[in-house]
């Protein structure tokens, strides 16, 4: 598959890029704002380097990765998708359900596929978590947090999508989501503004996802880098010691009755994020028809979060 990206984002550089690589993907072009001064090093193989545009009217691009900010997601996806590109776009997708709407329509209309680039979903230690003989889960806690951004971070800036609960806390909705795949409702959120921005740096909130089963979720940046999911269940727990972007070996520890430190699980090395862009490319091949239920539900969600803001 052939790849363009708009963007010279750190995560492309650092994640999406390599794995591109380890599938044996081409990146044929590269948007950026400055053509000139791209980060990206040579070896990384761009025979073209343009404007986003032009990345979008290059015939040799099938598919386009998105990884600009947060605000211009919905944008440029359906820019791409409109060009006849197939699109995998970073979370959040869109910053409200019309956005996702627009982008359904797009992607309807071109014929091509999009895909909301939640590595997590392709890591084997959810589809675990779902599997271990714990009983059903009724409670999670799921936490993620990392110290303050640097000036000019584009997380600084509500008005860019900033702040931890448009960064991360899709993240921890996501894992509700998957656990126990129903529908989630706010019960009780509780946000800290910064003082020195206008975007929150802490966020607590309580969802519940009928009979009888919630999701606390905690979210920061403002606190050391943390990340953890616990599932306590009807005759035990589990616990996912890095469910977000664990290292190459992930680990996790599970119990039946225990209180202690459980029986250990590590997983089978792997890259998340190539495992992610084989299944888009599967799903591109076998002209899949995207879905977009959990992205409306996180949006949705975030955005009932946000109003707290206000």
């Amino acid at each position: 598959m052939k790849f363009g990206i708009l963007g010279d984002a750190k995560i492309s550089r650092n994640q999406l890029i390599p794995a591109m690589q380890e599938n044996g993907f081409s990146i044929v072009h590269l948007g950026t704002r400055d053509p000139k001064r791209p980060k990206s090093p040579e070896n990384y193989g761009f025979s073209k380097i343009g404007q986003y545009d032009d990345v979008l009217s290059n015939p040799e691009v099938e598919a386009v990765y998105i990884p600009l900010p947060n605000h211009l997601h919905a944008e440029w996806s359906i820019k791409a998708l409109n060009a006849g590109k197939h699109v995998l776009c970073e979370k959040p997708m869109a910053l409200s359900l019309s956005e996702i709407a627009a982008v359904e329509k797009a992607a309807n209309l071109s014929n091509c596929y999009f895909q909301e680039a939640f590595m997590v979903r392709s890591h084997p230690q959810w589809e675990w978590l779902k599997k271990i003989e714990i009983g059903d889960a009724l409670h999670i806690s799921a936490i993620f947090s990392y110290p303050p951004r640097p000036d000019g971070d584009i997380r600084n800036f509500a008005k860019m999508g900033g702040g931890p609960v448009w960064d991360i806390a899709c993240y921890t909705a996501l894992a509700g989501i998957l656990i126990f795949e129903s529908k989630p409702q706010l019960l009780f959120c509780n946000l800290q503004m910064d003082p020195n921005l206008d975007v929150e740096k802490d966020m607590n909130a309580l969802i519940d996802f009928g009979h009888g089963k919630r999701l606390y979720m905690h979210v920061s940046s403002a606190m050391g880098l943390s990340q953890c999911v616990h599932v306590t269940a009807q005759h035990g727990w589990a616990r996912l010691d890095a469910p977000f972007n664990p290292s190459e070996r992930a680990t996790a520890s599970w119990s039946l009755g225990n209180i202690g430190e459980g029986t250990k699980k590590i997983f089978e090395p792997c890259n998340q994020y190539a495992l992610m862009l084989k299944n888009f490319k599967e799903s591109c091949d076998n002209k899949s028809k995207p879905c977009f239920k959990q992205s409306k539900q996180i949006i949705s969600l975030l955005k009932q979060i946000l109003d707290f803001r206000n």
